[in-house]
């Protein structure tokens, strides 16, 4: 029997039989105890025990064929669902969820539980079979949704395909099975295996990869000398290292975290975060000292808008441990979710720690540096010689003074001898010159190298490590010191202010001899024994208050003290010293100077006087210039002087004109009773001849033997001690006199009666340029009063003027008016039309009237006056404004008495008066709105009769001025103000009176008052109608500017018969004149152009022979008397606007009469 028989028989029994599955599970299983051996991770470590389970599912059910026991089957399943429940539980290991592993415990144990139950006793139950399947599912799930969590945004494959796998795991269902292709199962148990392997495998590389970037970063460490180029290094390899957009480091800097280095960050980031407080979240990461990963949606609300202007997802914060405390942060920044592992976050931290301690290293090798360039520098900037050299005398160390004084560079003088080094002067010296017998301390003296004086100071020190000592000395140069000291004591002796040292108790130490001088002493040593405190300073509570100044400030400055010199002459000094205290702050002496300020003090006195008298001065100058009120002038002057001169009471009086009469104009300081006794003064004899020859200005008491009785009666009225008075002088005469007086004697100085002198002149001139002003005042009232008299009558001149050219612009439209009123008149017309052209006819005569009468009125002429019913003239001119009263529902109301008697007045300017009136009445009726009452009455009384109109209106606010020219209370283009004065004009030429006035239940009445006729109007005689001839024959010629008088004109003399050629222009005439005949030449006597009825007539005369005497001229307005004389002379008719139709035609006729006459002549 051959030996490989045999053995494959006995391997028969001993190894049972694999199938293929099963064979691929150990198989696997020897792989991962194999790979478990290299890498002792203790979640593959678990997943080795579930794969064993699984294993062992599998191996339960072989050979079992269809008829399989049900224990088996329950075996099988509960080691199946162990086997998913140990896979769950090391991916919880993987992902570090050990805090759901007692969960997976309990429901594993239920569920395996479940499995048994179901395969023993219910076997055949689908229900239950999908229960089982789906509650394994539920943990594979949940522990594939956590991997895939877990390693989430990580380009790895492994995490994927075990989630996957794990939800294929699946217990052998017979109806399920026989669908599924063969080779499935192997192919997915080996993709399961093999992606824990690729976990495993993707760990190490990562492992791998942290430790690379630790050696990376130690090596830029250990070469580092700032900790920029480090910090740089590190953020790039911890920023790729950890799938970072960005990465940046924040340094403590006090209580603030200021930005280091970054990467990956915008500038706008870097200019709004380059230096953050520390906020509650990052003081409580450095506490913690882990790192800690804070989201963008559960951040503090200054941290998410940190995170928010980058757009990052999270950051993870790194604490930077110093050797002692956190010294600043790690930071990087992602935009999209991952989740780290614990051994990222270990290795961040270690990272973290290793980058500050390079920092504080760094930081520490810089402060070194800066400690040894600062006392490098601080060695050199010594501005003394320093020399270091060594028990030898060897030069170890000079400073840049000294190198610079020897002209020398440091190699040239460190390690040589001093004697080589140091320069020679007269003084021999060996080995060193500053080293004396005394090791150590100052010496001062000539400088044995350098010359001139120098102070030394001498220190030794020993070597480190040896035990030689060396030598420090500090050469300072006294030179100039010794020259200023020298100098200043030359000050102190011939300065010319008092210098003094003095004790706190008062001794005097020292004194220069202008002190000595100052108080009168003989000596030095005189002054010296003296006490200050007692002897010299007069005043306690000065030199109490010069204690405590000193005491506050260490000093006084222009400290004023009284002094007592040797012979008990007081002296008035400015004082500034200044105190030197001990090592515990007492004072111990105090030094300064004294200047003596009697003569200043005078002066100033002199000069405080002067200017309060000066100030005065300008004040009395600033009243009298403000004001012209002489009371208030008065009473200021007296109050300046009172309070000048120290006084109790004052008076002023003054006199008016010639009387010798004074009244007291202001007063101050007196009782009651005697300002009432002494209120007026009457001095018959003045103040006496010598006062008044010797025009004296100041009396005083010495005066009073000379004065009239009378007048020291009236100065010693007020019984007081001291008194002084000064007259006012105007020219030659006094015009008042001001007194001052006190109950107190005193003895008034020459300063005080030339202070008094002065202000008496000033007040004299005050009071002259008041009365002046009042004169100027009264006179300017008269030249104003003047002015308006004479511009009232250039008013009325002007109104003249005005109404003269108004008239005349109105005759011309009255003429033809009139004209056409009348040839309408002769046309036949019917009854109501006939009696239309008669009220025309007649209104227009009237217009005439009145534009006659505005003539006069400029002319000052009389109108034409007869007896007229003034209730007739008054019905006609309401029938003129009928119909407006009634469009604005004004209420007329009449109370005329019955029986009224005439009056002699025209009834044309009567009726121009009331249509005035009425007119203002309507007007201010409608001003305060539509509607109203208007009442006019009639009556006699006193023998004038009474026309008064009533409004309802708001009244006049001014009836004294109402009837003034110009003067109005109408708005803007709505009155002239002429109309109620034109009215006032007729009423006075009529011998009446109008008046104007208020009413007190409101509105305003208007009264006219004309005298009497004593006589009962007689009634009105009919007018014939005009009658027109004809028969007019011959040629005219019309010349007329105005077209609607020329149009009329033609008109006529065309009806009447005659032929008519019409002209407007003085040119045309003179052409027609020259070219055609005519019998006859009707013209206006003013042409424009200035061709009047004078140089038409001459020039008529020279070109057309004859044609002279057949001349008619047309006037506007009434004949100038130039005008008037030359056509009387020369015996030419004329017409003044508006004329009757039949004068027209007369005066044609008789010019074509005479024409014809003189061609059959």
């Amino acid at each position: 029997m051959p030996a490989w028989w045999i053995w494959f028989t006995v391997g028969d029994i001993a190894v049972p039989k694999l199938m293929p599955q099963e064979s691929l599970a150990l198989i696997i299983l020897i792989a991962s105890l194999l790979v478990f051996r290299t890498f002792r991770e203790r979640y593959l470590l678990v997943w080795i025990v579930g794969w064993m389970a699984y294993f062992g599912s599998r191996w339960t059910l072989r050979g079992g064929g269809d008829h399989v026991p049900s224990y088996l089957i329950a075996i099988s399943h509960a080691e199946f669902i162990l086997a998913v429940c140990l896979f769950a539980a090391a991916v919880l290991v993987y992902t570090h969820a050990r805090k759901l592993l007692l969960p997976l415990l309990l429901t594993s144990t239920a569920v395996i539980s479940y499995a048994v139950l179901r395969a023993l006793w219910w076997p055949d139950s689908l229900t239950l079979r999908v229960a089982l399947d789906v509650s394994y599912r539920i943990i594979t799930l949940a522990a594939a949704v956590q991997l895939l969590r877990f390693r989430w945004a990580r380009w790895e494959i492994g995490p994927w395909l075990l989630g996957l796998s794990l939800l294929f795991l699946h217990l052998d269902w017979a109806p399920v099975n026989v669908y599924l292709p063969p080779g499935l199962a192997p192919t997915a148990d080996l993709i399961f295996s093999l992606s824990i392997l690729l976990i495993v495998f993707d760990e190490s590389k990562g492992r791998t990869r942290r430790l690379c970037a630790i050696n990376t970063l130690m090596t830029s460490i250990a070469g580092a000398q700032q900790h920029a180029p480090m910090m740089v290094t590190a953020l790039d390899q911890l920023k790729r290292l950890m799938r970072s957009n960005a990465a940046w480091t924040y340094l403590l800097e006090g209580d603030d975290l200021v930005m280091a280095q970054q990467i990956g960050l915008s500038q706008e980031f870097l200019q709004d975060h380059h230096s953050s407080t520390m906020d509650e979240t990052l003081a409580t990461v450095l506490r913690g000292g882990k790192p800690t990963v804070i989201k963008a949606s559960t951040a503090s609300e200054s941290m998410r808008a940190f995170l928010e202007s980058e757009r990052f997802h999270h950051v993870v914060i790194v604490p930077v441990q110093g050797k002692k405390s956190s010294i600043g942060t790690l930071m990087f920044g992602r935009r999209h979710s991952i989740c780290y592992t614990l051994e990222e976050m270990e290795f961040l931290s270690t990272c973290a720690q290793q980058l500050g301690f390079a920092v504080e290293n760094v930081r520490l090798l810089e402060q070194i540096l800066r400690a040894q360039r600062q006392w490098t520098n601080t060695f050199d900037s010594i501005q003394d010689f320093v020399l270091l050299h060594d028990s030898e005398f060897r030069v170890v160390k000079a400073n840049h003074a000294l190198l610079q004084r020897l002209g020398r560079a440091p190699a040239d003088v460190v390690g040589n001898l001093c004697e080589a080094v140091l320069p020679r002067t007269r003084e021999a010296w060996t080995a060193c010159p500053y080293c004396k017998k005394d090791d150590e301390g100052f010496h001062e003296g000539v400088d044995p190298c350098f010359g001139g004086f120098s102070m030394v100071s001498t220190s030794s020190f020993t070597d480190q490590g040896s035990k030689q000592k060396g030598a420090i000395h500090v050469v300072r140069d006294t030179t100039d010191g010794r020259v200023a000291e020298e100098k200043y004591r030359l000050l102190f002796e011939q300065v010319q202010e008092g210098v003094f040292v003095a004790t706190h108790d008062g001794k005097l130490l020292d004194c220069n001899d202008a002190f000595v001088r100052m108080l009168g002493h003989s000596n030095r040593e005189e002054l010296m024994a003296l006490n200050i405190d007692t002897e010299l300073y007069v005043s306690v509570e000065q030199r109490d208050a010069f204690r405590r100044e000193v005491e506050l400030h260490n000093y006084v400055r222009n400290f004023e003290v009284t002094l007592r010199r040797k012979d008990g002459v007081l002296l008035t000094a400015m004082e500034s010293s200044f105190a030197t205290r001990d090592a515990s702050g007492r004072i111990e002496r105090y030094q300064g100077f004294l200047l003596d300020m009697t003569e200043k003090k005078r002066a100033e006195d002199e000069i405080r006087r002067r200017n309060r008298e000066l100030n005065a001065l300008n004040a009395m100058a600033v009243i009298a210039t403000q004001s012209f009120d002489l009371d208030e002038i008065l009473n200021l002057t007296l109050r300046q002087v009172i309070s000048l001169l120290g006084a109790e009471t004052g008076s002023i009086y003054l006199c008016e004109n010639e009387e010798p009469t004074f009244r007291r104009r202001a007063g101050w300081g007196q009782r009651s009773a005697d300002r009432a006794r002494l209120s007026e003064v009457k001095l018959p004899d003045g103040f006496g001849d010598l006062v008044t020859r010797s025009r004296t200005e100041v009396i005083t008491p010495d005066y009073l033997p000379h004065l009239p009785p009378l007048a020291a009666d009236f100065i010693r009225a007020d019984g007081l001690r001291s008194w002084i008075w000064v007259l006012l002088w105007s020219k030659d005469k006094p015009m008042g006199i001001m007194g001052i007086s006190s109950h107190e004697t005193r003895e008034y100085t020459s300063n005080d009666e030339n202070l008094l002198v002065a202000i008496g002149r000033q007040l004299s001139t005050t009071i002259e340029k008041v009365r002046l002003y009042e004169e100027t005042c009264r006179a300017y009232e008269e030249l104003r009063t003047a002015q308006e008299q004479l511009l009232q009558s250039e008013k009325m001149s002007a109104v003249g003027q005005l109404i003269a050219g108004v008239a005349h612009e109105l005759n011309n439209p009255l003429t033809a008016i009139l004209g056409y009123a009348q040839l309408l008149e002769s046309e036949g017309l019917e009854e109501r039309a006939s009696d239309f052209v008669r009220k025309l006819f007649k209104q227009a005569q009237r217009t005439h009237r009145v534009v006659q009468n505005l003539l006069s009125f400029a002319r000052q002429r009389k109108p034409l006056k007869q007896e007229v019913d003034i209730r007739k003239v008054l019905d006609e001119t309401l029938a003129l404004r009928d119909y407006d009263l009634k469009v604005n529902d004004i209420t007329l109301e009449r109370e005329i008495e019955p029986e009224i008697s005439a009056v002699t007045a025209d009834p044309h300017q009567l009726e121009q008066v009331f249509l005035n009136i009425i007119n203002n009445a309507v007007d201010a009726l409608l001003e305060a709105g539509k509607g109203g009452r208007l009442k006019v009455c009639i009556y006699a009384k006193d023998g004038n009769v009474h026309t008064e109109f009533h409004d309802s209106g708001a009244g006049i606010k001014e009836p004294n001025r109402i009837f003034d020219p110009f003067y109005t209370t109408k708005s803007v283009g709505k009155g002239t103000g002429l109309g109620l004065s034109i009215c006032y004009g007729i009423v006075k030429e009529h011998g009446g009176d109008i008046t104007a006035r208020n009413r007190l239940e409101g509105g305003a009445i208007i009264e006219v008052r004309l005298p009497s006729a004593g006589r009962t109007p007689s009634p009105e005689k009919s007018l014939p109608a005009p009658r027109h001839e004809l028969a007019i024959e011959g040629r005219i010629l019309l010349v007329e500017d105005e077209e609607a008088v020329l149009e009329f004109e033609r008109d006529v003399l065309t009806g009447a018969g005659a032929q008519v050629v019409t002209l407007m222009s003085g040119e045309d005439m003179k052409s027609r004149l020259l070219s055609e005949t005519f019998d006859a030449i009707i013209m206006n006597g003013k042409m424009p152009g200035g061709w009047c009825a004078q140089e038409a007539y001459r020039w008529v005369m020279e070109n057309c022979p004859t044609l002279e005497k057949h001349m008619l001229f047309t006037f506007s307005s009434v004949l100038e008397p130039e005008i008037r004389s030359c056509l009387q002379e020369k015996n030419l008719p004329y017409l003044v606007k508006p004329f009757e139709v039949a004068d027209l035609i007369a005066q044609a006729r008789r010019l074509s009469q005479k024409a014809l006459a003189a061609t059959a002549g």
